[in-house]
This record gives C-alpha cells, sequence and structure tokens, in this order.
C-alpha cells in the first residue's frame, strides 16, 4: 500500500463520519487553548517571581515583603519618555530597603539614586528591551532588537542624557566629557549637542604660522614622528608618520612660517647663572601649577595647563624662550601664560635654567637636508589631507569642515552599520571603545590617530560618547537639566588690560567665565579687606598649605597693585551683602570665646581648618591664622549662614546655623589677626611715598 493509500486511511478512521470529525477537532482545540495558559505557567518570569518568594520564606520581614509583593506580569508606561518596560515582573525587590543585604540577582534592591524607579522606569538607563519577558529577549541583542543592557561600567553615560553639565556623582561621564574637549576631539568630529550647540575644544593648540621663529625643523621632525617621545603627557596623538611624511611636513612648516617682530631676544650674560638660582625662581613663580616635568623616577609632576617641560631646551630656541619669558603675548597674544614682568637677570638666570632641560638622545639621529620644492609640496598636501587645520593655525591653510564622522548620536548607532574586528563581541560599547584603543585596525587608509589614552580614560570616553544618544536629542525639556553657560565677560578699563595680561582666567572664574583652579573671584570685593588684598597681590602667600599648586609673584609695581585693587573692590560686589553691616574689630572677649567654644565643639572647624598652627590639622580648607586681617566679618557671617549662597558648589557644609552661632563664629574668627599687618601696611606706603 502506498503512501497516499496510508494518509486516506488514517483521515478515514479520524473524520469518517460527522460526530467523529467534530470529536477530534474540538480535542485539537483545546489542547491549542492549553499551549498559553501552560507556556506561562513555565515561563522565566514566574520561575523569578517563584524564587523571590522563597527567598524572602524565612526572613523576619518576610510578611511585609509578601504583602509588598504582587505576582504576574508588572509593566510601567511612561508615554512622555517612550519608555515601556517590564523589568519589575523578574526584579521583584527592587523598591524593597530591606533587601540591602540580599546580593542574588534579580531578588536585590536597587542602589541609592537621586530619582524614583517610577520616574524614569528601568531602559532610560540601563537600556535593553523593556517590553521583553525573558532574558534573552530582555538583556541581549537579538534579530530583532540591537541595544542590549548596557554593560555596568558605562552605566553613567544614561545620566548624560538629561544632564548636559558634570556631576558630582559621575565622575567617569565628567572625565569622559573632559577628555573628548582637552584632546580636541571635538575639533575633527562634530558633536551637535541636544540644545542646538556644538560641544567646544577646551585644549589650546599652537599656531603653527611662525612655528620657525619658536622651534628647528629637526624639533618638527621628532615631534611628528612621535609626540610621546618629547613629552609623555602629550595631547597630541601620534600619526604614525613614516621618515619621508614628517621630513616633508616639517619642510612645508617652515617655508610657510612668517616672522613675529619682536619674538627673538638675546640678553648678554655677566657670568653664567647657578642652576640652583634658576630653579629657585622657577619656584617662585611657581610654574609646576601649570607645567610639568619629568622627576628622576620617571613619574610627570606638575599642572596640565601648560606644555610640559622635561625637554624643553631640545625644543625652543634660546633667543625665542627669552624673549617668551619677557612677554609670551608677543608670541601669542592668546596665551593662558602670564606676563610675569622679569627684569634682564631673571629673564637670564631662568631660560639658562630651562634650556638645560635636555634629552642627548631626541635628536641625535636626525640629520635633514634641505628641503626641495618638490618635498615641500608634498608636506602641504600631508597637512590638508590630514586635517592638521583642524587643531591649528597654519597661514595659507583652511580649516576643513565636516572633517570626521559627526559623534552627536553615536550612542544609538546601529550595530549593522558597524565593522567589528575578529574576536570583538557586537555591541556598541565593544565598538566605539576599540576604535579608541586602536582606531586604525577597523580598515586600511583611515587617519585617524593613535592616541595613548589609558584603559580608565577609554572606558570614561566610551562612557561620554555612550551619552550621546537619540534619546538625549529627544527628552522633554523639563526633564534636562542644562550645563552651566560659560559667559564672554570681559573685564574693562587698565584693570581689564591688567588681568588680560596675567591671564588671570586661566585659573580664575569671575562671572561666568574662566577657570576652576583656583578661588572665583566674582565676589572678591565685599569677601576680602583692601590692604590685605594689597599685600597678596605684592607677594602671594598660601591659604592652603596642603596644596602644591600656587599663585605667583607677578613683580607688580605699587600702580598696577593698586589699579587691580580698585577695581576689585569696587566691581567684584555682592548685591545681597552689606559689606560695612558688621565691624572687623571691637568684639567683647565673651564674643570671642562663644565662637571659640562653638569652633572647636559644637561645629569642629579643626577638622578642616587651622586655626592654631601647633594643635590644629585641618588641611582641607583654607587656614584661617590670619582671617581677621584677610577677609570681611559681613562676608565671614553670611558664609557661616549658608556657603553654598555665595559660592555654589562648595564643599563646605551648610550647617544652618543659627543668627547667635553665627555672630559669634564671625567674633572669634575675626581675632585672627596678622600682627606683622600693621608694619606691612607702613611699609607700603613708604614705598609710594618714596615715588617721584
Amino acid at each position: 500500500m502506498g503512501f497516499r493509500d496510508k494518509l486516506k486511511s488514517i483521515w478515514q478512521r479520524l473524520f469518517g463520519n460527522s460526530v467523529q470529525a467534530f470529536g477530534i477537532v474540538s480535542l485539537l482545540f483545546l489542547i491549542s487553548l492549553a499551549i498559553a495558559p501552560a507556556k506561562n505557567y513555565f515561563s522565566q518570569w514566574r520561575h523569578y517571581q517563584n524564587r523571590y518568594l522563597d527567598v524572602i520564606r524565612g526572613r523576619s520581614d518576610a510578611v511585609t515583603l509578601r504583602r509588598h509583593f504582587q505576582g504576574g506580569v508588572q509593566q510601567t508606561w511612561l508615554p512622555d519618555l517612550g519608555v515601556v518596560d517590564r523589568c519589575t515582573t523578574c526584579h521583584v525587590g527592587l523598591k524593597e530597603p530591606s533587601l540591602a543585604d540580599v546580593a542574588l540577582q534579580p531578588f536585590r534592591k536597587h542602589p541609592a539614586i537621586p530619582h524614583t524607579l517610577d520616574q524614569f522606569g528601568c531602559v532610560t538607563c540601563h537600556r535593553g528591551q523593556g517590553p521583553a519577558t525573558t532574558v534573552e529577549e530582555a538583556h541581549r541583542s537579538t534579530l530583532a532588537w540591537e541595544q542590549p543592557v548596557l554593560p555596568t561600567k558605562y552605566i553613567q553615560s544614561s545620566c548624560g542624557q538629561c544632564h548636559r553639565g558634570p556631576l558630582p556623582g559621575t565622575p567617569q561621564l565628567n572625565q569622559g566629557r573632559d577628555l573628548l574637549a582637552r584632546n580636541g576631539c571635538v575639533r575633527c568630529h562634530t558633536v551637535r549637542l541636544s540644545d542646538s550647540t556644538t560641544m567646544k575644544a577646551t585644549d589650546d593648540p599652537p599656531s603653527l604660522s611662525h612655528i620657525a621663529d619658536k622651534v628647528s625643523r629637526e624639533w618638527i621632525f621628532a615631534w611628528m614622528k612621535d609626540t610621546q617621545a618629547y613629552s609623555a603627557n602629550a595631547t597630541m596623538p601620534n600619526f604614525k608618520f613614516n621618515d619621508d611624511d614628517a621630513r616633508d611636513i616639517s619642510a612645508f612648516l617652515v617655508a610657510n612660517s612668517a616672522p613675529v617682530q619682536g619674538d627673538q631676544l638675546t640678553i648678554a650674560q655677566k657670568s653664567t647663572p647657578e642652576a640652583a638660582a634658576g630653579a629657585s625662581l622657577y619656584g617662585e613663580s611657581f610654574c609646576a601649577s601649570c607645567h610639568a616635568v619629568q622627576n628622576a623616577a620617571g613619574n610627570t609632576v606638575g599642572g596640565n595647563i601648560g606644555p610640559e617641560l622635561t625637554r624643553i631646551g631640545n625644543k625652543v630656541k634660546p633667543e625665542w624662550l627669552q624673549a617668551w619669558l619677557k612677554n609670551p603675548r608677543t608670541y601669542d597674544p592668546r596665551t593662558a601664560m602670564p606676563h610675569y614682568r622679569f627684569n634682564d637677570q631673571q629673564l637670564v638666570t631662568l631660560s639658562t635654567f630651562l634650556q638645560a632641560k635636555t634629552d642627548s638622545d631626541l635628536l641625535a639621529n636626525v640629520h635633514l637636508d634641505s628641503a626641495t620644492p618638490e618635498q615641500i609640496a608634498h608636506g602641504k598636501r600631508l597637512v590638508t589631507d590630514y586635517g592638521c587645520a583642524s587643531c591649528h593655525e597654519i597661514s595659507g591653510i583652511k580649516k576643513p569642515e565636516n572633517f570626521a564622522p559627526e559623534l552627536s548620536r553615536i550612542g544609538s548607532k546601529a550595530i549593522t552599520q558597524l565593522l567589528f574586528l575578529p574576536g570583538m563581541q557586537h555591541n556598541l560599547p565593544d565598538y566605539i571603545a576599540g576604535k579608541i584603543r586602536t582606531p586604525r585596525a577597523f580598515a586600511k587608509g583611515l587617519k585617524m590617530p593613535q592616541y595613548s589614552f589609558t584603559a580608565s580614560q577609554i572606558d570614561a570616553l566610551t562612557t561620554a560618547l555612550l551619552s550621546l544618544n537619540e534619546r538625549a536629542h529627544t527628552l522633554p525639556a523639563s526633564l534636562t537639566v542644562a550645563a552651566p553657560a560659560e559667559s564672554s565677560y570681559e573685564p574693562a578699563g587698565k584693570a581689564g588690560q591688567l588681568m588680560s595680561d596675567l591671564a588671570c582666567f586661566s585659573c580664575h572664574r569671575i562671572n561666568g567665565h574662566g577657570g576652576d583652579m583656583a578661588p572665583d573671584l566674582s565676589w572678591e570685593g565685599t569677601s576680602v579687606q583692601r590692604s590685605w588684598l594689597q599685600d597678596f597681590l605684592r607677594n602671594p602667600n598660601t591659604l592652603r598649605p596642603a596644596l602644591i599648586r600656587r599663585m605667583p609673584k607677578f613683580n607688580l609695581s605699587e600702580q598696577e597693585i593698586g589699579e587691580l585693587t580698585d577695581y576689585i573692590m569696587t566691581v567684584y560686589q555682592s548685591s545681597a551683602i552689606d559689606r560695612e553691616s558688621m565691624p572687623n574689630s571691637g568684639y567683647s572677649p565673651a564674643q570671642v570665646e562663644q565662637g571659640k567654644q562653638l569652633f572647636y565643639a559644637k561645629y569642629a572647624c579643626q577638622g578642616c581648618h587651622i586655626v592654631d598652627t601647633k594643635a590644629d590639622k585641618g588641611y582641607i580648607g583654607p587656614t584661617l591664622t590670619h582671617v581677621g586681617s584677610r577677609l570681611n566679618a559681613a562676608w565671614l557671617f553670611n558664609w557661616m549662614k549658608n556657603p553654598q549662597a555665595l559660592r555654589p558648589g562648595t564643599i563646605e557644609p551648610n550647617r544652618n546655623m543659627s543668627d547667635e552661632d553665627a555672630r559669634a563664629l564671625t567674633a572669634f574668627l575675626m581675632s585672627q589677626k596678622d600682627s606683622a599687618a600693621p608694619a606691612k601696611k607702613q611699609k607700603a606706603v613708604a614705598r609710594l611715598e618714596a615715588k617721584p
């Protein structure tokens, strides 16, 4: 009997008559109806809910936890955010504070965050497929879903979707954003933010239009070959140029360079200054606050505002260095370097000290013949092709537009659009990290240079880039927190010119503009006493003994000190504080003693500040040994009441202090006078009177 005959026989047995056919069909229908509840009964989410009930059984708070438990599929719907997620179906203990001792997932409580889970759901921060009810579909990439759950080490990127500025609780995100701006990434890659602005670079690449006045062609060659060989903390990456390319680029830059009048200076030396004198002047000028050098152990020590000086003697020409130290604005009007007003002897001493910082191996094997026109032309093509003008000003070379791919929504880029390296996990975070780590490994002919980022820096950059996603651009405005606006404030008049010459904004912030290395001066005229400010400008002393960075001595004339003091005391005033409302002296011994008790007992201020240099150990805040000669009483009183209102972000806590306590503490602190202050004032007056 053939196959067809067998099928016909089976059909006749099952559906040979209507009654039998009805029974068979009904049975099949009942089986199909049973599949859904059976599948539901054996589902993963029900398995986790049953396990959760087992976990809480026997706990002292089991009754409460059982009462809070809701079985079945749980769903959060946030239409304004476009969020639907069912994560709490399995993660049933997220909102239970008492489960802090449970380490087993998915049953432990959610870590403390400044939001409730009902505000943003889960997928806003963790990504993944919210409506899914299986681990595979919810957590991982599938054929229908490309955004798996975000690895925990990149979770801070989600904060960046709403918060446009730095946050105290997201150091990795803050660092990543800083690296993007400080390493010039956004000079090639445009990053358009959701507020219609673009991310700005914060690095300061030098102009190359006058480069031949400053350095030799040989040094340019060595620098182009390997920036790290000259400076361990160089922000310029390695373009992997071969010898011929580095030779031709150096030839073009030197040939294209135009001289700057006054940036070459040679001061006749009566005798060779001692190295110790140069080191002393270098230290007294606090050059290390901005510049780093490598110590004997190979560690780079110092600031990162200016370039590293370990091998500065190999780099710059002696006559350029002396002119630069005399007045850096002759060569670069926009430099962050202050004008120190060194005399000739100091210029010779410091320049000789810096010129001695060399590496005999750096240029030992660099020998370049005179450049040919063909080499210069080839160098120009390379400078154009590699987008050097994206960072540097170069005469005759236009800054390129859209030189590299835009990164405004890189955090949402589809995996199908990415090319992965062999062995690389097929997910977006791994792709971004790999692209930063070895950018040219992804294809031949790529021009993105090799950076020397550490593993933690790569993680930080990846975090920052993941925050640049579609959700960040589509969030309702009510849920976003704007970054502090950077103002374009510039002081006016002669004092403004002085502040520009001294590069005050490189370290200080004033009226929303400037750096953050030194105190904000927006209300300096309200906070300090005039005589102290004058003495400080003559010879800055340390207010924070534990800090290495210091304000340098600028060798200002008495007239310049007077102009700066007048301007600061007049313009930088707080309208909320009447500086004349409280006296700076004359407090009763009883008030002073009461304040002392409050300082040392009730508020334990000595934990952060020093008044008694022999007993107090507080090195976190500024020293208060002579605070009564420095600060204004009205400022101190208002500071005690609410320091955050005067300096947002200060680590000084708001103790909700009563007026009585604030007055007593002010009395005690104002009694801390500098006994040498009157003598200093008399000397200053004598200097002024002695001038013709």
